[in-house]
């Protein structure tokens, strides 16, 4: 994939205590599992509130440390823009990279008193504090006038310059020194995000190839994990390769001595929050250099097979508001299929969930991400969706021996859902897995992964390719046919919706509305996929049935209508996706690809 078309997909509008377990020892590239291990209840449990960059930030209860008390998390992780890298002033290493009365230096002291006040709060009522931050990044006024020091030849900062190795030194020391309320770090290489940081410069550490992150990974070792004795938690996120593929992680990982406070933070996924029909005779994980969108969408996204392997202890990310599969606008319940595997993965060799991961003397602990992740909306002020995720996955990691539904049967006694509905709510809740997954992806797979994220949905510029493989294997009818039983879910969703009741009545109306609003996108989306892939079927064989498409066209625009003044009318209901796009230049939203076959067959 050419870097326009990922960052088009990337930016459109798209603590607690202890160690687990038992010993043992791992060899390169082994997994670490014991059959029968007895899991200790002292997992890290972390949570975070993921915050849009560049946006308002997100109100919710999950920013609140006595919530995330109350629901068992041990820790908060604050978001990039909350790090305590942007409340410190350099002075320590260059007085005047931020002047005595100067626009920075003002905004980095409005920004120490707001994370004092914040960090103070979270430790008052018990928890770690733990903030993420971009890595590489440093003032601006810094890079500029240690350009020649910092920067390789191509201007992006270089952790093998001796230089850039103080600045991160300095940075780590002013932080603990600034902040002695942290209890450690998380660490993030994969993206950089500066929108809201106006004074900072920087990118990735990874310019010279994967042996950066050693570099990086020895000099956060020996400052926070030895030095400072605080904990070191970095990400293994990255586009396409030490995050998705064993042979690139043990060949970073394996070149780090282990030690009690080094982490490393995974997502449950192979690849981003995503799902798909995992191919059965896709090639060995060993074959493939980079995994990503492209693989994702035509080999599946089974558990991140980097899970249970190497030396170094692991925690789990997990989203709790799916940013590709609606936001938290409809049910999603994804709690299950972390923790007890999705369907799509029945198949495939142990680990594919959390349940079969404990075993491993390498799991330490569970993130999550409570709201947030991606970009723009669908937004919603209610909180249901997310917090019953939240819930579950918090309340498994304090306690990992109990059962997803008899954790789920205690979410419902805490929501006042009375004893004789909790069984239709617990179905409801996991049709809306199948509901998503078959609106959104396919169990048959080859579908491209990214044609629908946050409040977005493409039309053939991503789509095309996946078109024409459908085409050629002549199964046109069954990719249909599957849009319209996730529809049909969706309909088995709203009318279960009527029979729950919480002791909450603002709950229970939006219960109500989130789930007509599933069934409206879907029936939506469905619809959309007869336009297109019909079109395209027609046009690839060379034979066009003008009145079947402008059925298809017409079915389109009703449903489009029928969510859009849904979404004007019901106070409970989160706001419309958009049906256009940009992609430098070129029209590539639903809308666009739809409008440009209405003139043709109108």
């Amino acid at each position: 994939m050419d870097n326009k078309r990922r960052d088009f997909i990337k930016n459109s509008a798209i603590a607690g205590a202890g160690l687990l377990v038992m010993p043992s020892v791992v060899f390169a590239g082994e997994s670490s599992f014991i059959e029968d291990a007895i899991v200790k209840e002292d997992l890290f449990l972390l949570d975070m509130v993921h915050h849009n960059p560049g946006e308002t930030k997100t109100e919710s209860k999950f920013t609140d440390p006595a919530f995330l008390k109350s629901y068992g998390y041990g820790a908060k992780v604050f978001f990039l823009f909350e790090a305590a890298q942007f409340g410190i002033d350099w002075n320590t290493l260059d007085r005047a990279v931020f002047p005595t009365d100067s626009d920075g230096e003002k905004w980095i002291a409005e920004k120490k008193a707001i994370l004092n006040r914040e960090y103070n709060k979270t430790k008052q009522v018990g928890l770690s504090v733990y903030c993420m931050l971009d890595m590489l990044v440093f003032p601006t006024a810094l890079v500029e006038k240690h350009k020649t020091e910092m920067c390789n030849s191509a201007g992006k900062i270089d952790i093998t310059k001796p230089f850039t190795q103080q600045a991160v030194k300095s940075l780590l020391e002013q932080m603990f020194d600034t902040y002695p309320q942290l209890d450690g770090l998380v660490i993030r290489t994969g993206e950089t995000y500066l929108q809201d940081a106006p004074h900072h410069t920087g990118g990735s550490p990874v310019v010279n190839g994967l042996a950066d992150h050693v570099v990086l990974l020895n000099i956060l070792r020996e400052v926070v994990c030895v030095q400072r004795n605080k904990k070191l938690f970095y990400r293994t996120w990255d586009i396409s390769r030490f995050h998705p593929l064993p042979k690139h992680y043990l060949e970073v990982t394996n070149q780090v001595s282990a030690h009690d406070n080094l982490y490393f933070s995974i997502k449950h996924t192979i690849v981003d929050f995503w799902r798909m029909g995992v191919d059965s005779n896709r090639p060995a994980w060993g074959s493939f250099d980079s995994f990503w969108i492209d693989e994702a969408s035509k080999y599946g996204v089974p558990f991140n097979p980097c899970l249970g392997i190497g030396k170094h202890k692991q925690i789990v990310e997990v989203q709790c508001q799916r940013e590709y599969e609606g936001k938290a606008s409809h049910p999603n319940y994804i709690a299950k299929g972390v923790i007890d595997r999705f369907k799509e993965l029945e198949n495939l060799p142990s680990p594919q969930c959390l349940n079969e991961f404990k075993k491993s003397g390498l799991f330490a602990g569970v993130w999550t991400w409570s709201r947030g992740g991606g970009w723009g909306g669908p937004y919603t002020k209610y909180e249901l969706w997310p917090e019953l995720n939240a819930y579950v996955m918090a309340q498994w990691a304090k306690h990992p021996a109990k059962t997803e539904k008899d954790i789920f049967k205690g979410f419902c006694k805490m929501k006042g859902v009375p004893e004789t509905q909790v069984d239709d709510f617990h179905k409801l809740c996991l049709l809306s897995a199948d509901g998503v997954f078959k609106g959104n992806y396919s169990a048959m797979g080859n579908v491209f992964i990214n044609w629908t994220r946050d409040d977005k949905a493409f039309g053939l510029h991503f789509l095309e390719s996946s078109f024409k493989h459908i085409v050629e294997q002549n199964k046109v009818d069954a990719y249909l046919a599957e849009k319209e039983e996730a529809a049909s879910i969706w309909n088995e969703i709203r009318l279960l919706s009527g029979k729950i009741l919480f002791a909450n009545a603002e709950e229970t109306t939006f219960l109500k509305a989130s789930c007509e609003y599933g069934f409206l996108k879907y029936s939506f989306f469905a619809a959309a996929w007869n336009v297109l892939l019909r079109y395209y079927e027609q046009n690839y064989r060379g034979k066009t049935d003008y009145e079947q498409l402008r059925s298809y066209i017409k079915d389109y625009d009703d449903k489009w209508n029928k969510w859009k003044i849904f979404t004007e009318i019901n106070a409970y209901s989160p706001t419309l996706y958009s049906l256009e796009a940009d992609f430098f230049g070129n029209k590539v939203g639903l809308k666009d690809t739809v409008d440009k076959i209405r003139v043709l067959v109108e």
